[in-house]
Protein backbone atom coordinates (compact mmCIF):
# COMPACT_ATOMS: atom_id res chain seq x y z
CA UNK A 1 0.00 0.00 0.00
CA UNK A 2 1.05 3.46 -1.39
CA UNK A 3 1.91 6.26 1.00
CA UNK A 4 -1.85 8.21 2.07
CA UNK A 5 -1.99 11.70 2.19
CA UNK A 6 -5.87 13.35 2.91
CA UNK A 7 -7.58 9.96 2.92
CA UNK A 8 -6.22 9.45 -0.87
CA UNK A 9 -3.47 6.68 -1.56
CA UNK A 10 -1.21 9.18 -3.04
CA UNK A 11 0.18 5.92 -5.82
CA UNK A 12 -3.08 5.59 -6.81
CA UNK A 13 -4.02 9.11 -7.34
CA UNK A 14 -0.55 9.43 -9.38
CA UNK A 15 -1.42 6.49 -11.79
CA UNK A 16 -5.14 7.98 -11.86
CA UNK A 17 -3.74 11.44 -13.29
CA UNK A 18 -1.15 9.63 -15.89
CA UNK A 19 -4.34 7.42 -17.31
CA UNK A 20 -5.94 9.86 -17.63
CA UNK A 21 -2.86 12.33 -19.02
CA UNK A 22 -2.22 9.35 -21.51
CA UNK A 23 -5.63 8.78 -22.61
CA UNK A 24 -7.52 11.84 -22.74
CA UNK A 25 -10.65 10.32 -23.61
CA UNK A 26 -10.76 8.39 -19.80
CA UNK A 27 -11.25 11.74 -18.68
CA UNK A 28 -14.98 12.31 -19.76
CA UNK A 29 -17.42 11.17 -17.55
CA UNK A 30 -21.34 11.05 -17.90
CA UNK A 31 -23.27 11.09 -14.70
CA UNK A 32 -26.85 9.81 -15.31
CA UNK A 33 -29.69 10.68 -12.40
CA UNK A 34 -33.40 10.40 -12.46
CA UNK A 35 -35.83 12.38 -9.86
CA UNK A 36 -39.14 11.16 -8.98
CA UNK A 37 -41.91 13.91 -7.95
CA UNK A 38 -44.30 12.97 -5.30
CA UNK A 39 -46.35 16.16 -4.75
CA UNK A 40 -45.82 19.52 -3.81
CA UNK A 41 -42.25 20.11 -3.73
CA UNK A 42 -41.60 15.98 -2.69
CA UNK A 43 -39.44 14.39 -4.44
CA UNK A 44 -36.60 11.74 -4.96
CA UNK A 45 -33.22 11.87 -6.49
CA UNK A 46 -32.16 8.51 -8.02
CA UNK A 47 -28.37 8.22 -9.27
CA UNK A 48 -28.24 5.83 -11.85
CA UNK A 49 -24.38 5.42 -12.67
CA UNK A 50 -21.59 7.07 -14.42
CA UNK A 51 -20.21 5.97 -17.53
CA UNK A 52 -16.40 5.83 -18.49
CA UNK A 53 -15.05 4.25 -21.67
CA UNK A 54 -18.34 2.79 -22.54
CA UNK A 55 -18.45 1.27 -18.83
CA UNK A 56 -21.04 1.74 -16.08
CA UNK A 57 -20.20 2.26 -12.66
CA UNK A 58 -23.71 1.42 -10.87
CA UNK A 59 -24.61 4.50 -8.47
CA UNK A 60 -27.84 3.46 -5.87
CA UNK A 61 -28.30 6.41 -3.90
CA UNK A 62 -31.42 8.35 -3.23
CA UNK A 63 -31.79 11.65 -1.85
CA UNK A 64 -34.65 13.76 -1.17
CA UNK A 65 -35.72 17.08 -1.75
CA UNK A 66 -38.41 18.87 -0.41
CA UNK A 67 -39.00 22.77 1.40
CA UNK A 68 -40.31 23.19 4.86
CA UNK A 69 -43.83 24.51 5.91
CA UNK A 70 -42.92 27.97 5.55
CA UNK A 71 -42.02 27.85 2.19
CA UNK A 72 -45.17 25.18 1.13
CA UNK A 73 -43.67 21.63 1.77
CA UNK A 74 -43.55 19.03 4.29
CA UNK A 75 -39.69 19.15 5.49
CA UNK A 76 -38.89 15.42 4.44
CA UNK A 77 -35.80 16.57 2.93
CA UNK A 78 -33.45 19.49 1.90
CA UNK A 79 -34.15 22.48 -0.83
CA UNK A 80 -32.66 22.31 -4.48
CA UNK A 81 -30.91 25.47 -3.50
CA UNK A 82 -29.34 23.76 -0.17
CA UNK A 83 -28.65 20.72 -2.56
CA UNK A 84 -26.99 23.32 -4.84
CA UNK A 85 -24.84 24.84 -2.55
CA UNK A 86 -24.11 21.38 -0.79
CA UNK A 87 -22.75 20.26 -4.16
CA UNK A 88 -20.62 23.32 -4.59
CA UNK A 89 -19.39 23.25 -0.88
CA UNK A 90 -18.44 19.43 -1.22
CA UNK A 91 -17.09 19.70 -4.36
CA UNK A 92 -14.71 22.54 -3.28
CA UNK A 93 -13.81 20.65 -0.19
CA UNK A 94 -12.69 17.83 -1.97
CA UNK A 95 -10.77 19.66 -4.67
CA UNK A 96 -9.25 21.78 -2.21
CA UNK A 97 -8.06 18.09 -0.29
CA UNK A 98 -7.04 16.38 -3.85
CA UNK A 99 -5.12 19.97 -4.79
CA UNK A 100 -3.63 19.65 -1.14
CA UNK A 101 -2.69 16.42 -1.34
CA UNK A 102 -0.87 16.91 -4.90
CA UNK A 103 1.26 19.31 -3.17
CA UNK A 104 1.94 17.24 -0.54
CA UNK A 105 0.11 19.21 2.24
CA UNK A 106 -1.61 17.05 4.51
CA UNK A 107 -4.84 18.79 5.71
CA UNK A 108 -5.52 18.77 10.01
CA UNK A 109 -9.20 19.99 8.81
CA UNK A 110 -11.22 21.68 6.46
CA UNK A 111 -14.52 23.19 6.46
CA UNK A 112 -16.46 25.27 3.74
CA UNK A 113 -19.24 27.31 4.72
CA UNK A 114 -21.72 28.62 2.15
CA UNK A 115 -24.37 31.28 1.58
CA UNK A 116 -26.29 32.72 -1.04
CA UNK A 117 -30.08 34.33 -1.57
CA UNK A 118 -33.36 33.96 -3.69
CA UNK A 119 -35.52 36.36 -4.06
CA UNK A 120 -39.09 34.29 -4.44
CA UNK A 121 -40.42 37.25 -6.55
CA UNK A 122 -38.93 35.74 -9.47
CA UNK A 123 -39.78 32.64 -8.56
CA UNK A 124 -43.53 33.74 -8.54
CA UNK A 125 -43.20 35.73 -11.59
CA UNK A 126 -44.21 38.52 -9.89
CA UNK A 127 -41.11 40.73 -10.37
CA UNK A 128 -38.79 40.63 -13.58
CA UNK A 129 -35.70 39.55 -11.64
CA UNK A 130 -33.70 36.38 -11.57
CA UNK A 131 -35.53 33.05 -9.61
CA UNK A 132 -31.67 31.88 -9.03
CA UNK A 133 -28.96 32.58 -6.99
CA UNK A 134 -28.32 35.96 -6.41
CA UNK A 135 -24.26 35.46 -5.94
CA UNK A 136 -22.63 32.48 -3.32
CA UNK A 137 -20.36 33.32 -0.41
CA UNK A 138 -17.43 30.44 -0.10
CA UNK A 139 -15.63 30.50 3.05
CA UNK A 140 -12.87 27.83 2.93
CA UNK A 141 -11.01 27.73 6.56
CA UNK A 142 -8.20 24.73 6.36
CA UNK A 143 -5.39 24.15 8.67
CA UNK A 144 -2.12 22.57 7.95
CA UNK A 145 1.28 22.77 7.53
CA UNK A 146 1.60 25.26 5.63
CA UNK A 147 2.41 28.36 4.63
CA UNK A 148 -0.81 31.02 3.94
CA UNK A 149 0.83 31.25 0.95
CA UNK A 150 0.66 27.84 -0.35
CA UNK A 151 -2.91 27.72 1.24
CA UNK A 152 -3.80 30.11 -1.00
CA UNK A 153 -2.59 28.29 -3.75
CA UNK A 154 -4.46 25.71 -3.23
CA UNK A 155 -7.73 27.86 -2.75
CA UNK A 156 -6.85 29.21 -6.18
CA UNK A 157 -6.48 25.65 -7.30
CA UNK A 158 -9.89 24.68 -5.89
CA UNK A 159 -12.03 27.82 -7.55
CA UNK A 160 -10.11 26.63 -11.04
CA UNK A 161 -10.61 23.39 -11.13
CA UNK A 162 -13.21 22.51 -9.43
CA UNK A 163 -16.15 20.68 -11.92
CA UNK A 164 -19.11 22.07 -9.92
CA UNK A 165 -17.61 25.86 -9.23
CA UNK A 166 -17.01 25.70 -13.00
CA UNK A 167 -20.24 24.72 -13.46
CA UNK A 168 -21.39 27.66 -11.62
CA UNK A 169 -19.59 30.35 -12.97
CA UNK A 170 -19.81 29.26 -16.42
CA UNK A 171 -22.07 29.16 -19.01
CA UNK A 172 -23.56 25.63 -18.86
CA UNK A 173 -26.16 24.75 -22.08
CA UNK A 174 -28.67 22.75 -20.48
CA UNK A 175 -31.42 21.38 -23.18
CA UNK A 176 -34.85 20.25 -21.91
CA UNK A 177 -37.14 18.42 -23.25
CA UNK A 178 -40.48 17.17 -22.62
CA UNK A 179 -41.70 13.53 -22.90
CA UNK A 180 -45.37 12.28 -22.47
CA UNK A 181 -45.72 9.71 -19.64
CA UNK A 182 -47.66 6.55 -21.09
Amino acid sequence: MGTEINGWNAEAMSEAVEAVRTQPEAGRLTWRSRVKWDGGFGLDVHTREIEQLGQAMPRRFTMRGDHPPELLGNNTGPTAIETLLAALGSCMAGTFAAQAAAREVALDALEVDLESAIDLNGFFGLQPVRPGLDGVTVTIRAEADASPEVLEEIATAARSLSPVFDSLTNHVDVNVTLERSR
